[in-house]
């Protein structure tokens, strides 16, 4: 288990220190299937609590910036975005408890396909991280729609898109990167947060001593990413980023061929 533990906390900490990714670890996940061969929902279950403790930190660390965000601003992020969340995640677990271990792993599997493609062919421009003001309708449509496809998502197979999710808003909608970027942290900290309490309150075979372990395992993997992301983080020049996102998405794209053959 200790191995394991040090394998997953490696790879994903080394990975997404490189593609400077902070809370929407996606690769745990197929980790867990495939070094510790645990069940697809087991694995979700599991990658809760480290996007859950990934998006606390940010928010955390930035919590002097949000403080002095306009009080309008603060409503959308702390008042309407928890009350989107928990009726979204609470759809996505509807889902997640109804549907077949098959149907879950296609889903994971399509999501590693369409991840690895938008690592390899979707990569900002110097331009697109300076945008200030952002399309009016597409800047609604995100703020709206947004937080109930990441909630939903999150409950349903543990991740938020937001390596889909960002990409539009930034390319598309020529929104700020920032605030785009600080509202997904937001979002998938409170979709996590619900999303643990629905698979607890939902899940008709839960077996208290199985979720405990869950528990553990999940913190015990974001404290070893965690750490291996903070010290890997700084041998990454900007230069090498476009280059190993592509790469790493050439690995997803091989490694959704793995996860179809778990079907």
């Amino acid at each position: 288990m200790l191995g394991n533990v040090l394998l997953v906390s490696l790879i994903v900490g080394f990975v997404t220190a490189g593609l400077k990714i902070r809370f929407d670890r996606f690769f745990t996940i197929l980790l867990l299937l495939f070094i510790f061969d645990l069940s697809i929902k087991n694995s979700i279950d599991i990658f809760l609590w480290v996007i859950m403790l990934g998006a606390l930190t940010i928010i955390i660390q930035n919590s002097k910036k949000i403080v002095k965000l306009p009080k309008i601003m603060k409503k959308k992020l702390f008042v309407m975005i928890p009350i989107f969340t928990l009726i979204a995640s609470y759809l996505g677990t509807l889902l997640f408890e109804k549907v077949t271990n098959v149907t879950l792993i296609v889903s994971l599997g399509v999501l590693a396909i369409l991840y690895g493609l938008r690592l390899i062919f979707i990569h900002f421009q110097k331009h697109e991280l300076i945008f200030e003001g952002g399309h009016p309708i597409i800047t609604k449509v995100c703020g709206l729609l947004g937080p109930w496809i990441s909630g939903f998502f999150i409950g349903f197979v543990g991740t938020s898109l937001k390596p889909l999710k960002i990409p539009f808003a930034i390319k598309i909608g020529k929104m700020n990167v920032k605030q785009v970027y600080l509202g997904n942290v937001i979002v998938a900290f409170f979709a996590s947060v619900f999303t643990i309490f629905w698979h607890y309150i939902l899940n008709k075979n839960l077996v208290l001593n199985n979720w405990y372990q869950d528990i553990g395992l999940g913190i015990v993997l974001w404290f070893g990413i965690h750490f291996v992301y903070e010290i890997t983080d700084k041998f990454f020049p900007q230069k090498w980023q476009k280059p190993f996102q592509i790469l790493i998405g050439i690995v997803l794209l091989l490694v959704s061929i793995k996860v179809f053959s778990l079907v």
